[in-house]
């Protein structure tokens, strides 16, 4: 028996080669560089494509931008036209407003300038009656027997009470009777008059048959005033006033005072007729409703300015 040790080199027979393995390792490493290859590429596919999506991904965000950039710039003007087109509203109002209050000057001037027109030729109606009835009794005013004026707007014939009565009585002299006869006859043919007859005294206490000047005045003005109806005056057109002391025309303090103020006034009332009446009303009536009109068209204007 032969033993390991004893066994050389020589003896040992190499094995068989198998010539067909090379050839299948050879296969696997083409596979696998292909399989390399392929997951290369397709890296490479991917990497391009994750490239084109970060791309589109800033060019969105890019789009977006600028599309918030126009909807910002939108409200903008939006925003500006709303504040204009409430400018234009406020405007508007306010011209409306102006013109109104225009028209309303324009309707209360053509009122004023109206009553002024019916006042001036009332005026110069009364100035042509006043010449006209100087006129009529310029003998009686030369002779000193009476004087016309015109106070507080209104023609007043004045007779001095000397003319009338005896001192401290109210019974008309013979004279006096014939004065206001005269005058009587120039009376009853003055139309559109009421007839106001007065009585005055100075502020020297009366006599005891009277017990005060009220009671002296008005004594006087009665007697005239019936001298005046028994010859033609209309008792509808006469009115009787009593004025003791209280309406002086001139100082108590002296003789002459004291006499221009012992006298009788006819005072001529107007007759104020139905139309001028009527037309009086409806110049206040367009007045009111002209500043009426006008406060509400600065009440429309301020809230319109007000809601902007």
């Amino acid at each position: 028996m032969k033993t390991a040790q004893n066994v050389s080199y020589e003896e040992i027979e190499p094995e068989p080669v198998d010539e067909a393995e090379p050839r299948s390792r050879k296969r696997a490493t083409a596979g696998l560089f292909v399989l390399a290859m392929l997951l290369s590429g397709a890296a490479a596919g991917l990497g391009i494509y994750a490239w084109q999506l970060v791309n589109e991904k800033q060019q969105l965000k890019s789009d977006v931008a600028k599309l918030e950039q126009v909807r910002d710039e939108a409200q903008v003007r939006v925003a500006q036209l709303v504040e204009q087109n409430g400018q234009e509203q406020a405007r508007t109002a306010q011209a409306d407003s102006e013109r109104d209050q225009l028209r309303t000057a324009l309707a209360a001037a053509s009122a004023q300038l109206e009553q002024l027109q019916v006042a001036s030729q009332a005026t110069r109606e009364q100035i042509a009656e006043y010449e006209a009835l100087r006129t009529k009794f310029q003998r009686m005013i030369d002779s000193g027997a009476l004087d016309i004026s015109i106070r507080r707007g209104r023609m007043i014939v004045e007779m001095p009470a000397a003319v009338l009565f005896d001192s401290g009585s109210a019974e008309l002299s013979d004279a006096g009777k014939e004065t206001v006869i005269q005058v009587a006859k120039v009376l009853r043919n003055v139309p559109k008059h009421r007839f106001l007859v007065g009585g005055h005294t100075d502020n020297v206490p009366a006599v005891k048959q009277y017990k005060s000047n009220w009671e002296l005045s008005a004594a006087r003005a009665v007697r005239v005033t019936e001298t005046l109806t028994s010859n033609g005056v209309s008792s509808k057109r006469l009115v009787i006033a009593g004025y003791s002391e209280y309406d002086p025309v001139a100082s108590n303090g002296s003789d002459a005072g004291r006499r221009k103020n012992r006298r009788i006034e006819i005072i001529l009332e107007p007759y104020v007729e139905q139309k001028l009446v009527k037309d009086l009303l409806e110049a206040k009536a367009a007045s009111a409703a002209a500043k009426t009109a006008s406060a509400d068209a600065t009440k429309t204007a301020t809230a319109a300015v007000t809601k902007k």
